[in-house]
Order: C-alpha cells, then sequence, then structure tokens
C-alpha cells in the first residue's frame, strides 16, 4: 500500500497532461417509472439517476477508480390516510478503488472505501421508497442512496491455464455506523463487515464461441443496531455463467445467467432493524443481440428474466415465489470518433409482485443515455 501511495505522488508531481491521456469517464442520464395495480397502497414509483464512473491509470502500477452520481426518487400512492406521496433526491456515496499492479496483468491488491456522501438518514416515513428501490424483481439502477461509508482491501489475481485463465480473488469491507432514521437521534446501525471469495473461469470453447463461469461466496458479519448485534445477511452465494457465440463478422450473441441465494436474514440497511429480508434466492437469465450496422454503429436488442423467491420469516424457512418479471429493450451505441461513444438505453418491464396470499401485477420502463470518454 505504501508503494501505491508512493506511485501515486510522483505520477501527480509528473503534470495533468499525462493523467488525462490515461483517463476515462462514463456518465449517463437514466430514468425509469414502475406502476403497480390496484393491491398495493404504492401507485408508482419514478427515478432519475446520473451515475459518474472516472478510471485512471497512474503511471505503470497504479489504477484509480472514482465513482458517484445523483438520484432523484419519487413515489406515489393510492391512500395517503396509510402512506403519503414521499421523495427523495441528493448525490450518492462516492465510491474510491485504488488497485496497485504487483505483478502485471496478474496480480493486484486493491484498497477500496467508501465516503458517506449519500442520504444515509431518512425520516420514518421515507423507508416506503428505501423498501421498493431494494425490490430485486425490478433492479433498479441506484438501489442504495447512502450509508455510513466502509473501508476495504484485498487482491485479484489472474492464472493462465493454456487458452484459458483461471481468476482468483478476496476481499474484505468493514462498515462505519451511522444513524439511519432522523426522528430517532438515539438508534445507531452498523452493518457487519463481510468477506468476499471469488473465481472464476474464462476461454474459448471453439473459435468463435466464447465461456465465462464465475463464482462468489460472502460472509457477512452480524449488524449491530444501538451497539447490539442482531440477524446479518449471513453467508451468500452468487453463481454467474456467460456464453458468446459469434455470427459472422457483423454480430453476436450472449446468453447469461445469475442466481443469487441469501442463506440467513437481512437487515434492510436504512430501517435500522425494522425491516429484516428472509432467507431468500434470486435467479436470472438473459441474452443480447449485438449487431455491428455500421463500422461506428452497434444495435443490441435485449431481454431479461427474474424471478424470486423468500422464506415467509425467519421461523419458516421454506422458500415461496415472492415475484417474477421480463425485461425487454434494446441499445444502440454510436462511436462519435476514436474518444467519445454515446449509447441510448431503453427497455420495458412487465411482472408481477407477491404480497401475502395476493399477486399484484406490475409494468414499466427506463431509458437512458450514456456518454464515454476515453484515452
Amino acid at each position: 500500500m505504501i508503494r501505491a501511495l508512493v506511485s501515486l505522488i510522483s505520477v501527480s508531481a509528473a503534470g495533468a497532461a499525462g493523467l488525462l491521456a490515461q483517463t476515462s469517464v462514463r456518465t449517463a442520464v437514466l430514468f425509469e417509472n414502475y406502476s403497480f395495480d390496484s393491491l398495493l397502497v404504492i401507485r408508482s414509483i419514478s427515478e432519475l439517476s446520473v451515475p459518474v464512473v472516472i478510471n485512471a491509470r497512474l503511471g505503470q502500477a497504479v489504477d484509480l477508480t472514482i465513482s458517484g452520481g445523483y438520484v432523484r426518487t419519487d413515489l406515489k400512492t393510492r391512500d395517503p390516510s396509510q402512506l403519503g406521496d414521499q421523495q427523495l433526491s441528493g448525490p450518492v456515496d462516492t465510491e474510491i478503488r485504488l488497485g496497485y499492479h504487483l505483478l502485471p496483468a496478474r496480480l493486484i491488491v486493491v484498497a477500496t472505501g467508501e465516503i458517506p456522501s449519500g442520504r444515509k438518514t431518512v425520516a420514518l416515513d421515507q423507508l416506503a421508497i428505501l423498501g421498493a428501490l431494494s425490490s430485486d424483481i425490478i433492479g433498479f439502477s441506484a438501489a442504495n442512496l447512502g450509508s455510513g461509508g466502509n473501508l476495504g482491501g484485498g487482491f485479484v489475481g489472474a492464472v493462465p491455464l493454456g487458452r484459458w485463465a483461471l481468476g482468483l480473488g478476496a476481499t474484505y469491507r468493514y462498515s462505519m455506523s451511522y444513524q439511519p432514521i432522523a426522528d430517532r437521534p438515539d438508534t445507531t446501525l452498523q452493518p457487519g463487515g463481510e468477506l468476499r471469495l471469488r473465481a472464476g473461469l474464462e476461454g474459448p470453447l471453439a473459435r468463435t464461441t466464447y465461456l465465462r463461469v464465475a463464482g462468489v461466496f460472502a460472509s457477512r458479519q452480524k449488524d449491530r443496531i444501538n451497539q447490539r448485534t442482531l440477524h446479518g445477511v449471513g453467508n451468500r452465494f452468487i453463481g454467474y455463467l456467460a456464453l458468446n457465440q459469434g455470427l459472422g463478422g457483423n454480430a453476436s450473441l450472449t446468453l447469461y445467467a445469475f442466481d443469487v441465494f441469501r442463506s440467513d436474514p437481512q437487515i434492510e440497511p436504512t430501517a435500522a432493524g425494522a425491516a429484516i429480508l428472509p432467507r431468500g434466492n434470486l435467479f436470472a437469465f438473459g441474452g443480447s443481440l449485438a449487431l455491428r450496422l455500421t463500422d461506428r454503429t452497434t444495435l443490441a436488442p435485449r431481454f431479461e428474466y427474474r424471478s424470486s423467491a423468500l422464506a415467509q420469516d425467519t421461523a419458516n424457512t421454506t422458500l415461496r415465489r415472492a415475484g417474477e418479471s421480463w425485461r425487454v429493450g434494446a441499445e444502440l451505441r454510436q462511436d462519435l470518433s476514436s474518444a467519445f461513444s454515446l449509447v441510448l438505453q431503453g427497455s420495458g418491464v412487465m411482472g408481477s409482485v407477491v404480497q401475502g396470499a395476493s399477486e399484484t401485477g406490475l409494468a414499466g420502463y427506463r431509458f437512458g443515455a450514456v456518454v464515454e470518454l476515453r484515452p
């Protein structure tokens, strides 16, 4: 880590021109809106997000990534006597990642930090927005508005296996405590520390066929509320599979699937123990077809299916169907120059959410524009 800091200081002194030549920026303006059938008190929820990601290469050995942005969320209800309309807006947390290449293309030591620049404290009646944003059936662009910040570190490595490559990684994250509810100043929440172990294998199956397989094991310590240890996320298992097939010189098909299994109950970070997500599982599969229309224009229709299952409560751990969704859309990418690209995105979603013994439908859309600037 000391060597990484020395490299960072040395490169900074070399001048801004060299830094800019190795810096890429990606930003977007995304808007999404979802409405629910009359069985839910929530009529609709919309989100405007502006993510910003900056990547910089500092010398020959150090990579720096800074990400942040802005989000505005509006929730509309059917019955103000049960729940009033709500709105949250402001910057999200700022994440910083520093990677030092101990062995080029083989071993990277990483240090991470999250600055609590987002909305970590909300009023009690605004927790409905945070609960709606956490829905894995929809998959909002910005699902977390803020926290108390965290620090972490670890390593990422790659081992060549002939034409294939094996990736390994291990990271640990320590979260800071914060006050999640504005009108409860004596309530503090400290999410448990999380250890993540990653492994992945990728390589060609044939001349135009490429396979990626990855797995993540995440173990999180129990959360602490008012210095008392309570339920935590426990163990999570994440699996990912992707297959890319070239279709001539101007098209390629990508199919993927992933599964996220949560073995223990999870306290919603901003609910201070009031909202506990039980044992659950999320399964998804999807695909995209990239069509090269011209040398600088690519059109990619895509789809994704999601299915969620949850335990009824912390006592009954049998997983029951919690909802599903289908999202269909397309992405149009235009390379305006060798260093500048514009990406237009649009998609629609349909599905259902199970609440108790009832099932209510949902429908919505997402559209946006992404700007990429690269060296």
